[in-house]
């Protein structure tokens, strides 16, 4: 019956396979599968949730047609949560025929994670006990996971395009910089910088061991920098006032992209997720031979029994 569901602490190998066979609608879900073999990119309390359809042994990833994962670890201060469903999957763009089924996979999901909660006992660090954060949600999945009562709670965020790039379409990069600068990773300290120029809840602990570039004044300090995010995207692109409109961002972004995406894996697609209103980071995008793709969100996903009961997610409408 639709709905089977399996859970496991470690990333089962057939499930990276059957993902990557996804691609590119499956990116935020499989970079963070990759990204736990990264320096403190998991941890014990790690979980990995598949929701299936067939009776195939879990290991025959190639009868796998409909199904939902997600990866989540309770134990996170940033992004707790990523989801793939198939019906993400421009295969399905036109087929409304399922929507009850993955209605109901993503409900086993939602059960499943509520379960999970409760096995990890421990206080949740980055949202309120009932609460966690569900990164890059794509917005067919959002608008099932909204017909059941009182499981989201937007933020304030808005949407984002998915811009989606290819390694071998990136532009020729010209590594020079001007007079007084160089190339550098960051350190613990710069990424203290990093986390006072944004609003997007990540520690300096977490950034430092993400794939991460910057160019740096002579004397050392940080003038620009960009990340490429536990799902593989890229984040915190910035450069200080005085020295944008330089095209420091552009260069910044196609070095690091061209040289530690492979980090992920070797199927070249490259990702960000970019506000419709940001027009420099939308200009950037498409500097960089990027093109947005799908509409995707942050949001919090409410845990608590009152909202989480049998019937208001089988009865979801």
């Amino acid at each position: 019956m639709p709905g089977q569901i399996a859970s496991f602490n470690s990333v089962p190998e057939w499930l990276v396979k059957l993902l990557a066979a996804e691609l590119p609608y499956s990116l935020p879900l499989l970079r963070r599968l990759q990204s736990t073999k990264f320096k403190h990119g998991t941890s014990p309390h790690a979980r990995v949730v598949f929701v299936h359809d067939t009776d195939s042994p879990l290991e025959a990833h190639h009868d796998f047609n409909k199904f939902t994962a997600a990866y989540l670890d309770f134990s996170r201060q940033e992004t707790q949560m990523y989801i793939y469903s198939t019906l993400e999957h421009r295969r399905n763009k036109d087929d409304e025929s399922d929507l009850h089924l993955y209605e109901q996979q993503l409900a086993r999901l939602v059960s499943e994670v509520v379960r999970l909660r409760k096995e990890y006992g421990h206080k949740l660090l980055f949202t309120n006990p009932d609460r966690i954060l569900v990164g890059s949600l794509h917005s067919k999945v959002r608008s099932i996971l909204e017909r059941f009562d009182g499981v989201v709670e937007p933020r304030p965020t808005g949407v984002y395009d998915k811009w989606l790039m290819r390694r071998d379409e990136l532009p020729s990069l010209d590594e020079s910089l001007p007079s007084g600068m160089y190339w550098d990773s960051a350190s613990l300290e710069d990424c203290q910088i990093v986390v006072s120029r944004t609003d997007i809840p990540r520690t300096a602990e977490m950034l430092v061991n993400l794939p991460n570039l910057m160019i740096k004044r002579d004397d050392g300090t940080p003038i620009a920098w960009a990340l490429l995010g536990t799902d593989g995207s890229l984040v915190s692109v910035h450069c200080e006032e005085p020295y944008r409109r330089r095209g420091l961002a552009k260069k910044l972004a196609t070095k690091l992209l061209l040289e530690k995406s492979h980090q992920f894996g070797e199927d070249g697609w490259l990702c960000a997720d970019v506000s419709p209103s940001n027009e420099s980071s939308r200009a950037m995008c498409k500097s960089l031979n990027g093109k947005p793709n799908w509409l995707v969100s942050w949001i919090c996903l409410i845990l608590s029994e009152a909202s989480l009961s049998a019937g208001s997610i089988s009865n979801g409408s």
